[in-house]
């Protein structure tokens, strides 16, 4: 990322980011929910009758929606249709990739999906820099060199994860929990994306939207490096959600626990703002300091939102997660539609904040009343 923003520019990285931004909306359809399902049903199983077809299942989804995408591209005479597709293909790539991930973690093998993701992300990393290398640096030569980079790393993935593609009708109750996961990660990516989207067509410009890429794309490592810990923790929350008694308390244990990272994190960010930006992405990028140490902000509440969004994922409260990612994505687009056209980039990344804010807040409604619902039955 550091790379194409030094190589692109403002604008042109700025473009390839809102591209990227409406291929990850269509990739959450690619998806499907299965990621998710995958990884809780291998880890604890709900139904059982699929469990060993769950991923062949979603390989079989992913194929269909992303040559449906491809196809409804190729008719609709849109802009850019043609990066459009390549995003597409790129990204239906990406999602095979952590089904298998999925697979690994809900088999407890962390050891083998931390070399799998190492390898997908090592592989794409050499693929695109060749293509950069061979060819003038663009947008479809690094859609391109991605798409290779996946192709590679499936074709020398763990002995463990066949590549199978398997279509069959499920049944009522597996595509309930689909549809449930597949609203959270629908709402989810609409309130972390939106503002990219809203901020190009609200905003001054495509200058506006590169400089609060790269803040965001900043904000997104930071949360990812806090990603495996959350992975390791959602098994142990998936066992001990057997035992009401000591979830909660195992819960809090991990919110306050998690609180340490934010407050070394985001104090350094704002004293050291201008040269982060100036060693990651160049001179050119240092206007968007105001708008990473106003992102910080949401670091704090980002963090502990993966504790609570685990945590309410483990005691199969996705249908409840489900409505309150609705709420936080129509509440986010709402505060950008105000936010944006009066203070621009500066209003989307207050509106991130108070979106976080609303979210940390009504998940932890949801767990207490959970367990005071258990404690009511006892």
């Amino acid at each position: 990322t550091f790379l194409f923003a030094r190589l692109l520019g403002p604008e042109v990285f700025g473009s390839y980011n809102y591209l990227l931004t409406l291929a990850s909306l269509y990739a959450i359809l690619q998806d499907g929910g299965f990621r998710t399902l995958i990884f809780r049903e291998l880890t604890s199983s709900t139904f059982q009758e699929i469990q060993g077809s769950l991923v062949p299942l979603s390989i079989g989804h992913n194929i269909l929606v992303s040559i449906t995408g491809a196809l409804i591209l190729i008719i609709l005479p849109l802009k850019n249709s043609y990066l459009l597709t390549l995003a597409i293909f790129s990204f239906g790539l990406g999602t095979i990739t952590t089904f298998f991930s999925s697979q690994l973690k809900g088999e407890g093998m962390f050891a083998a999906e931390a070399r799998w993701r190492i390898l997908t992300r090592t592989i794409g990393a050499l693929c695109v820099l060749i293509f950069i290398f061979i060819f003038t640096p663009s947008i479809q030569v690094i859609l391109g060199g991605t798409i290779v980079g996946y192709v590679v790393a499936l074709s020398i993935r763990p002995s463990s994860c066949k590549l199978k593609v398997f279509f069959k009708k499920l049944s009522p109750d597996v595509y309930k929990s689909l549809g449930s996961l597949l609203i959270i990660d629908i709402a989810t990516l609409v309130y972390f994306k939106i503002d990219i989207v809203m901020l190009r067509h609200l905003g001054s410009g495509l200058e506006e939207v590169g400089f609060y890429s790269a803040g965001s794309r900043l904000l997104e490592g930071l949360i990812f490096m806090h990603l495996p810990f959350a992975t390791v923790l959602f098994r142990a929350m998936r066992i001990q959600a057997n035992h009401p008694d000591r979830f909660i308390p195992y819960i809090l244990k991990l919110f306050f626990f998690s609180i340490c990272s934010p407050i070394v994190i985001i104090p350094t960010g704002w004293f050291f703002s201008k040269e982060i930006l100036q060693l990651c992405y160049g001179e050119i990028f240092m206007g968007a300091s105001p708008l990473f140490n106003l992102l910080l902000i949401s670091f704090l509440f980002m963090v502990l939102n993966l504790v609570l969004t685990q945590a309410t994922l483990a005691i199969n409260l996705e249908n409840f997660y489900a409505k309150i990612t609705c709420v936080a994505a129509l509440s986010n687009i709402g505060l950008n539609f105000y936010l944006i056209p009066a203070m621009g980039a500066k209003g989307a990344a207050i509106g991130t904040i108070i979106t976080e804010g609303i979210l940390m807040i009504l998940i932890s409604a949801g767990i207490f009343l959970w367990h005071r619902k258990l404690d009511s039955k006892q």
